[in-house]
């Protein structure tokens, strides 16, 4: 049995990319397969894991993988001390970065950037379906594009295609063997040597040893490493998603602004970060929405009210509600 572990922090994809993984695994003549996420706090920028295990027999055990024959770091961050603990004899460590960790079972791949060329924005789930469908005999790049095709809106086929194949190009070409090596005259890379120096002269070094540029730490508004801070950074507002609650909810909540008394329970409780506040051109703070494009339906809003100012109503009938109301405006 293969299997993958995936670490990554909330918004990078980990889970689709741990279940595009096993799609393409299963669409395999004889194969089987699985993948379920873990997570801890369910926000933007929290720690998660996600898990995929692919077998020509019917898989079993269904509990969270220990040792793994490829473990995925999907942000650098999470690449720290005991590493080594998580990878079976023979695994290998792929990690979303630049740097060169000096290390045979480490592949590195400027997942971030090849995304951001192609979707125009750093997520690097499907760089990573493309390298391990190169790096892994029972899989073909062909499998995992028809994995995207099956479960991704037509609207994302193309690109994800693209990097795909970017992904397999690179390991094809050598730009992470398992050796750390990169090919400096590969696309992207043309100032590898003079970035390796800049690394030699950094001041940050991780709990591992490896040293490393995470950012362009000279940029005005460069993020702080302390992990504290660095979560934060990485957590979107409400009204600044990059996908949609895909069908999970089956409640909605409703405020009421005539029984809300701004107490903000409701903005501090949302494990989704989708309550926020309005305000005015003055910039003064007029009320509270919901963002229900991510909202799940919790009810954890309505829960910690205690004015009663939200209400969890059926959603199949707020949509008839706003349908109508779109009729009646044409």
């Amino acid at each position: 049995m293969i299997e993958v572990l995936w670490h990554g922090r909330g918004g990078q994809g980990a889970f689709t990319a741990a279940r595009l993984l096993g799609a393409a695994a299963s669409s395999e003549e004889g194969m089987y397969a699985m993948a379920f996420p873990s997570f801890g706090p369910e926000r933007r920028g929290a720690p998660m894991r996600a898990f995929t295990k692919f077998s020509d027999a019917p898989i079993g055990d269904r509990s969270a993988i220990a040792k793994a024959d490829f473990v995925v770091y999907l942000d650098e961050t999470l690449f720290s001390e005991g590493w080594e603990s998580g990878l079976k004899p023979g695994g290998m460590v792929l990690v979303n970065s630049r740097c060169q960790f000096g290390d045979p079972r480490v592949l590195s791949l400027d997942a971030n950037g090849i995304s951001e060329a192609v979707l125009g924005r750093p997520i690097p789930n499907t760089v990573f379906l493309g390298a391990i469908a190169a790096l892994c005999p029972q899989l073909s790049p062909e499998v995992a594009k028809e994995a995207v095709t099956q479960y991704m809106a037509p609207r994302l086929h193309e690109k994800n295609w693209a990097i795909i194949d970017e992904a397999v190009a690179l390991v094809e070409k050598g730009l992470g063997t398992g050796d750390g090596s990169v090919d400096d005259d590969a696309p992207g890379n043309e100032t590898h040597q003079e970035q390796a120096a800049e690394i030699e002269s950094l001041p940050y070094e991780s709990p591992s040893g490896i040293r490393c540029r995470l950012r362009d730490e000279s940029a005005p508004e460069a993020p702080s490493l302390d992990p504290a801070v660095f979560a934060k950074n990485t957590c979107y507002p409400a009204g600044h998603l990059v996908t949609k609650n895909a069908g999970w909810r089956n409640a909605r909540p409703v405020l009421d602004a005539a029984k809300c008394t701004m107490c903000l329970q409701c903005y501090l409780y949302c494990p989704d970060g989708t309550i926020f506040k309005v305000r005015n051109d003055g910039n003064q703070v007029t009320g509270l929405a919901i963002d229900y494009d991510f909202c799940k339906g919790c009810g954890v809003c309505a829960r910690a009210c205690r004015f009663a100012a939200i209400e969890m109503v059926d959603e199949a009938q707020a949509l008839a509600v706003e349908t109508a109301l779109e009729s009646a405006g044409e």
